[in-house]
């Protein structure tokens, strides 16, 4: 993979007529009258995740690089508005006025915009945000057309650049598979899963013909620990006509990769990371090539200028006001003698995805002890953020599960219960995924040098077992016990895994709901736990190791 980030365009002819130039939005863009083309800035983010506190130094730096003399935009690539309480105690209307006030000229949906409800998100987009939201994939299966605008032209340096926007066809599967259905249960929204590439390369084809000179597919599809024919990379190597992808979902930081397309040209992918890890600057050259970097945002300088100072203060101001309204959730719970963590030590990944950890064991321990049965499991995907200590916050509990989500007490079969773990460790050993689970009440081992026996659909929803195919899963024991795939065991965890077919679990076979009504939500159990069972501590002799209690052994 080629690592420089120069990259020339072929095709691109110089504009000879002056003209006035306005950044299609229209919003505070100074104006410019060219002969030419010149360079001008995309900046760019992902996964923002409710991490609030960057986007007064992107408001500022956008200032920045208008008074440099850069047409500028700015875009999104997907889940903004879910990840923390921030986000959830306004469904993500707080995120949109933040949004706004940057302000944004683009975005796509990711994966979590969905996860109040398709029509809340469809509301925010009509009614809140004044940028419009992308997205060549997304469709109303009842009227057989996109929900949102497929691309997006803007005028940028003196030449007309679409941001193509899509976003991860295994959004059904990971937000949750009944929002995107009618009261029948019957699915009246999709994602392109069986015609994705086609759906994006009709959209770049579309955008050309309109008279796009230079296309950025702006995705939110990810690369590592997706499946495969849904990452950007698959994109790019099965299309034409993208010169760069703006990329989020798998939360990585890309400062400029080099990916070959269908033709065998070179196409820029970038992402920046999570949370304001990063944000991304790509610059449109005006001799046709397309550079990209990585902005942390402490680097910012707002006092630059008294424009951007007050660009700034204004998105600050906004943000401080966020803060004030989760400020009575500060409340001090308790304390903890070890960190709570996500991720491993040694390497920074994140564990809680792909394999046992404290955090993963303690929320976990936390579904079965609150809600009274002997299994629990939990999709470390829904377990978003360490507790460092060691003050523990209410807050600081909230922020691990802030989905809200609604808990219960099924009771299946032996043999699915092994099918929903063997399901979990598909992407072991080397591949995150937000499907793999957490247990208490239970251990057992994983064997990744096999092959998965596993099988799945189209839409990425499990599909089976091989009949007679080896199994990664084996030993699993529960309170100490081999498990009999003819016994029923109860189960606790969220709706979300157990019964509405979260992360591809499908419809479990053979589940029978013991209880649903009426429990604490998963951030709920987290808080009851810790402050009546643990009585306020976590304690080193039973979370103290990172890597978790030895529950899950990953055989190497």
């Amino acid at each position: 993979m080629e690592k420089s980030r120069k990259y020339l365009f072929g095709g691109l002819a110089a504009l000879t007529a002056a003209f006035v130039l306005l950044l299609a939005s229209g919003r505070d863009q100074d104006v410019k009258v060219t002969a030419e083309p010149r360079d001008a800035v995309v900046l760019y983010t992902n996964d923002i995740h409710c991490g609030i506190d960057g986007y007064s130094k992107l408001a500022a730096y956008r200032r920045q690089m208008i008074e440099a003399g850069y047409e500028t935009a700015v875009v999104d690539a997907g889940d903004f508005i879910q990840g923390e309480m921030t986000g959830s105690l306004t469904k993500g209307a707080d995120i949109i006025a933040l949004m706004n006030a940057v302000p944004y000229d683009l975005a796509v949906p990711g994966n979590h915009e969905f996860d109040y409800g398709t029509a809340n998100f469809l509301a925010l987009v009509q009614k809140s945000a004044t940028f419009p939201v992308l997205s060549a994939n997304f469709e109303d299966l009842r009227a057989h057309k996109p929900v949102l605008p497929r691309y997006k032209i803007l005028t940028l340096g003196g030449r007309q650049v679409a941001f193509v926007g899509v976003c991860t066809p295994s959004t059904y599967t990971s937000s949750t598979p009944k929002y995107f259905e009618d009261e029948k249960g019957r699915q009246i929204y999709g994602f392109g899963e069986k015609d994705f590439v086609a759906k994006v390369q009709a959209a770049v084809d579309r955008a050309r013909q309109e008279g796009a000179e230079i296309v950025v597919l702006l995705a939110h599809l990810g690369i590592n620990g997706i499946n495969e024919g849904w990452r950007s990379i698959d994109v790019i190597a099965r299309t034409r006509g993208i010169d760069a992808v703006i990329d989020g979902h798998s939360h990585e930081a890309f400062a400029g990769e080099v990916y070959k397309n269908a033709d065998g040209k070179d196409v820029r992918y970038s992402q920046t990371g999570s949370k304001f890890m990063f944000f991304g600057k790509m610059t449109l050259a005006k001799d046709g090539s397309i550079r990209t970097e990585l902005i942390h945002p402490g680097d910012v300088d707002e006092k630059k200028s008294e424009t951007s100072q007050k660009a700034y203060a204004d998105v600050q101001t906004l943000i401080d006001r966020c803060h004030e309204k989760v400020a009575y959730l500060n409340e001090k719970l308790g304390v903890a003698e070890v960190p709570l963590a996500i991720d491993d030590p040694r390497t920074g990944t994140r564990r809680v995805r792909m394999g046992e950890c404290s955090m993963g064991d303690f929320v976990a321990d936390a579904y079965r002890a609150v809600l009274g049965a002997p299994i629990a499991v939990v999709n470390g995907g829904g377990v978003r953020a360490s507790v460092d200590g060691p003050d523990v916050t209410r807050l600081d509990l909230m922020n691990v599960n802030p989905w809200n989500n609604p808990t219960c007490v099924v009771e299946m079969p032996g043999r699915t219960l092994l099918d929903l773990l063997e399901f979990s460790c598909r992407h072991l050993p080397d591949e995150e995924n937000g499907g793999f689970l957490q247990v208490s009440g239970l251990s057992f081992e994983v064997d990744p040098s096999l092959k998965s026996p596993v099988a799945i659909d189209d839409k990425g929803v499990f599909a089976g077992v091989g009949e007679g195919a080896p199994r990664r899963v084996r030993n699993v024991r529960v309170d100490g016990e081999p498990l009999r795939p003819e016994a029923v065991y109860a189960v606790a965890g969220s709706k979300y895994v157990l019964l509405e077919g979260g992360d591809g679990n499908g419809t479990l076979a053979g589940v029978k709901v013991l209880r649903a009504d009426g429990l604490p939500t998963d951030a709920e159990c987290l808080i009851k736990y810790f402050t009546e069972n643990l009585r306020g501590k976590v304690k080193m002799e039973k979370y103290g190791n990172p890597l978790g209690s030895g529950r899950i052994t990953i055989v190497e």
